[in-house]
């Protein structure tokens, strides 16, 4: 019963959270329905980099990222994004041999986002997004166990699924016609689990 009060109450939180953002951005996307006209535009987004976490960090692990876009006004954009990163983690077994007391933790997220795309003077482009992101976290680690007589420890494998408020920061530089180089950095809010950040280069294709 309490893991279901925790959870439901994590549930809440992250529902008033999404709903305050979301108002945020359908002001600005009233304000840039006024300010500027359509421009439909398609692209996909992929590219490499680093993540860690917020808690227990231990060391940062390969990032990577896949995201498919679909721009219906000059500023505004809806956007799906597969995420896959891995980090470690410190142990709480604090017993265990050095080589053994860490976390191998890997997330493989989805995400709904929305995005608002901030022009400049120059042909950089910068953007900022928000949305909803379903994640399933696997991590890998060692139990310690002793008594009056000996110790050992085993190795064990335990997954979890949880939902995530991202924040996204892009910034882009067009390299051809179809082509820009792009820029990120990301962070995963999650009170409850620990959060996640990355941040990776990658390239953008127009379709």
């Amino acid at each position: 019963m309490l893991y279901v009060a925790i959870r439901f109450n994590s549930f809440t939180m992250t529902k008033h959270s999404l709903i305050f953002i979301f108002s945020v951005l359908l002001f600005l996307t009233s304000k840039s329905q006024t300010n500027s006209g359509i421009e439909k535009e398609c692209r996909i987004t992929g590219g490499l980099g680093f993540a860690g976490s917020t808690k227990s960090f231990k060391s940062a692990g390969l990032y990577s990222w896949l995201q498919l876009e679909y721009k219906f006004y000059k500023n505004v954009s809806i956007a799906t994004e597969f995420e896959n990163m891995s980090y470690k983690m410190k142990s709480s077994y604090k017993a265990l041999p050095s080589h053994l007391s860490e976390i191998t933790s890997v997330d493989n997220s989805f995400s709904l986002l929305y995005k608002y795309h901030i022009r400049t003077k120059s042909p950089l482009i910068m953007s900022v997004a928000s949305g909803v992101t379903y994640t399933i976290r696997t991590s890998e680690y060692y139990i310690y166990e002793s008594d009056s007589t000996s110790q050992r420890w085993y190795r064990n494998v335990s997954s979890f699924d949880d939902f995530q408020i991202p924040l996204l920061f892009e910034i882009e530089y067009p390299v051809w016609k179809t082509i820009n180089i792009q820029a990120r950095a990301r962070y995963n809010l999650n009170s409850q689990n620990g959060s996640t950040y990355s941040s990776g280069i990658g390239l953008s294709l127009k379709l």
